[in-house]
């Protein structure tokens, strides 16, 4: 443990001169020493977000950035099709020898305090099985376990998915199934003939063009969108990506923007028999694709109250798309 004391450190919001210092914290803190995409990763993220730039907090000793955390801007349309602002906790990283100071905790009070004042609704977010305790200590409730769905290619690749129950890669697999989704969705036209198919029902997220074309524009995830039918993007399609899981290759179904489940799972058969990968995994929400449900697996939903009181555990329609990479 430090004998740094809580009063030895200056804690602010984070300004852009703060990078210096914190990237190479967040590096190795994190473990993405050798990954040659962490700070373009990062600005895709925070920097280029249509729903807003992440506000961040930082801690500091004798100048030094030793504690960092950020919350992801987000926009989710409640059932009454109203705008309800959101953050989630996300990135955060303290220098390992500032651990048992409690600048966690503190950093993530100061942000949550600063967004209600600022009128953000609420803040979510799907923690592992480490940072969850410590999410509840602070306020955070548990909402629901979000349904998670597969559709293996086949009994071969069914024992494949089985078999490889390890942690997926980060980066994608490049594919030329489909098309490359950043350069498709550079027509906006293209965005909102797709979003005519976007679910209604439920809390969802706010998609528009703009956050459709960010939310698949980072190069090194190379995500694909497969069109029903070829050039015409009001029959609906899905957007998808590849990577490896183990010895298996998963393709994320990240949305399904589609008119019905018969369209959904035409194109989720598509993906597996084009890519050849081994099974499709995605949310069971909307048309579902076509998913088989995976009992007592999935990411599980926390949030909190800021200025506005988060939607109730059965009101979630959320996606893969929400929840991947975050």
């Amino acid at each position: 443990m430090s004998s740094v004391k809580p009063e030895d450190l200056v804690i602010r919001a984070a300004e852009p001169q703060d990078d210096a210092t914190a990237m190479p914290m967040l590096r190795a803190s994190l473990g993405k020493v050798d990954d040659p995409h962490y700070e373009a990763f990062l600005k895709w993220k925070h920097r280029d977000n249509p729903f807003g730039v992440s506000p961040a907090w930082v801690a500091l000793h004798e100048g030094v950035v030793v504690g960092y955390r950020t919350f992801l801007r987000w926009e989710f349309l409640t059932e009454e099709g109203r705008v309800l602002r959101a953050v989630r906790a996300v990135d955060t990283a303290t220098d390992p020898a500032y651990r048992g100071v409690g600048i966690f905790r503190t950093l993530t009070l100061q942000g949550v305090s600063e967004l209600t004042l600022a009128g953000d609704g609420i803040v979510f977010n799907t923690p592992n099985d480490q940072s969850r305790p410590g999410y509840l200590k602070m306020g955070w409730t548990l909402a629901r376990q979000l349904p998670v769905g597969v559709m293996p290619r086949g009994p071969r690749s069914l024992q494949s998915m089985l078999t490889s129950r390890v942690p997926a890669t980060l980066w994608s697999e490049a594919t030329d199934v489909g098309l490359d989704a950043a350069a498709a969705l550079a027509d906006r036209g293209v965005a909102q003939q797709l979003i005519e198919h976007a679910p209604t029902a439920g809390v969802r997220t706010n998609r528009t063009p703009e956050y459709l074309a960010w939310r698949t524009a980072f190069g090194p995830l190379h995500y694909r969108l497969l069109l029903a039918k070829e050039a015409d993007p009001s029959r609906g399609g899905v957007f998808f990506r590849l990577r490896r899981r183990g010895e298996a290759v998963e393709a994320a179904i990240i949305e399904q923007l589609v008119p019905d489940r018969r369209t959904g799972a035409s194109l989720v058969r598509r993906v597996l028999r084009e890519t050849g990968a081994d099974y499709a995994i995605g949310l069971r929400t909307g048309p579902s694709a076509g998913l088989l449900p995976l009992p007592r697996q999935g990411p599980l939903l926390t949030t909190r109250p800021l200025a506005a009181s988060p939607p109730s555990p059965g009101k979630w329609a959320l996606t893969l798309g929400d929840v991947e990479l975050f």
